[in-house]
């Protein structure tokens, strides 16, 4: 398969990427100040303070993209400095099958290492020091250097079985890669939806059943409501770690699961925790993981389907230099239009969130309930309750606590 030349779709893509994460970068720069609104539920201080977290946030978060695309650009294009992988000129001959899934694991995983450890600055920041300076974080660097080591281990794994996998596909089926990687993206998105409860989640936290009978008796009597079979609430010992107060659905089939963090259940009062359960279900009733899995492949597809009206094929690489360029092409690609297409993904569940929002407001009436905790998390995990409007556009996951709160009222 041999590269052929670029056209305008990859120099939009990184015009586009580049733009945003300047965007992102400049949203932590300029001042801003608390609306009437905001000052309706919470008080300036308390605003001042979560502001000024989440400003250091979106600077860390537009910094670190923009030093990542800088060693992408360098490691897919190659430069005196850094050079380029020329993995190439360790393989000998003709590509073969097992040669090709070789060649595509060993630059994979490359590529993960070299994006671990330039992320890592970064990422202690806003993951450790940020946390730790605002009061949110319990934990020593240590411990949380280990939980980022496992966490780059897991995606050398990833990236090195997807490096594998796209190379020889790339080999076997050059004219229809791109459907084969597709389906096999589904299937391995299920199949981790399921595994993520039960081998993933527990390599960074604990977690035990859920013993206090009311909150049992509640979710029975909600499940009931629903008309719905739940029997597996757990509780994740987040407290050890963090100060931070969250609650969350996970797992497909028989690994479906709600967690709730151990500080929630300890500071949220009886009612709050209810509706939080409520919420959760509603994630459960309506099916939003299958949704997630089956969206992220339509975009997987589209994202492949454009690589090729970009580099259109030239049939199955018979040179390693040859499959070495595709698949640099390929990885810059695919990591820039996945940053670009934050926006479609954090609006998907934005609408899943309503959703669930909405389900539970109708399964308990009780929109008095829901304000306050909507509130009172918001205070716990010091959240940016009206983030600049790019930032919501752009990587928001939820409806913002303000429009949440307006859902109620």
């Amino acid at each position: 398969m041999r590269r052929a030349s670029p056209v305008w779709v990859p120099a939009l893509l990184w015009i586009a990427a580049l733009s945003f994460a300047v965007l992102c970068l400049a949203c932590g720069v300029f001042p801003r100040q608390a609306s009437p609104e905001a000052l309706r539920y919470f008080d300036a201080a308390f605003l001042a303070r979560a502001r000024a977290r989440a400003n250091a946030g979106y600077v860390n978060s537009g910094l670190s993209a923009l030093v990542s695309f800088g060693v992408l650009y360098l490691f897919t294009r190659g430069t005196p400095l850094l050079g380029r992988p020329r993995l190439a000129q360790s393989f000998s001959g003709c590509v073969t099958h097992r040669g090709a899934a070789l060649f595509g694991f060993v630059l994979g995983t490359a590529a993960s290492a070299l994006f671990a450890l330039v992320s890592l600055p970064f990422s202690a920041y806003g993951g450790f020091f940020l946390e730790k300076a605002f009061g949110m974080s319990r934990i020593g660097f240590g411990t949380w250097l280990l939980n980022y080591a496992k966490g780059s281990l897991l995606n050398l794994a990833a990236y090195g079985a997807g490096g594998a996998f796209v190379a020889w596909v790339l080999f076997r089926f050059p004219g229809k890669w791109h459907l084969v990687t597709t389906v096999a993206f589904l299937a391995a998105g299920l199949v981790m939806s399921a595994a993520y409860p039960l081998l993933i989640a527990p390599l960074f936290n604990e977690f035990h059943p859920l013993e206090d009978p009311a909150l049992l008796m509640d979710v029975r009597n909600l499940s009931t409501l629903a008309g719905m079979d739940v029997d597996k609430v757990l509780v994740m010992e987040a407290s050890a770690k963090t100060a931070r107060v969250n609650a969350y659905f996970a797992g497909v089939g028989r690994t479906r699961q709600v967690v709730l963090y151990d500080t929630l259940i300890e500071t949220q009062s009886p009612d709050e925790i209810r509706f939080v359960l409520a919420h959760e279900l509603g994630h459960w009733k309506h099916g939003h993981i299958m949704w997630s899995n089956l969206l992220s492949g339509v975009g997987v597809l589209a994202c492949l389907t454009l690589f090729r009206a970009a580099f259109p094929a030239q049939g199955a690489p018979l040179r390693y230099r040859d499959l070495e360029a595709a698949l640099l092409a390929l990885l810059a690609f695919i990591i820039l239009f996945s940053y670009i297409s934050t926006p479609v993904s954090a609006y998907v569940s934005r609408r899943f969130e309503k959703t669930s929002d909405a389900f539970a407001l109708s399964l308990t009436q009780d929109g008095e309930s829901f304000i306050r905790s909507q509130v009172n998390i918001a205070k716990s995990n010091l959240s940016d309750v009206e983030p600049p409007p790019f930032i919501r556009w752009f990587a928001w996951t939820h409806p913002t606590t303000l429009e949440r709160i307006h859902s109620a009222e």
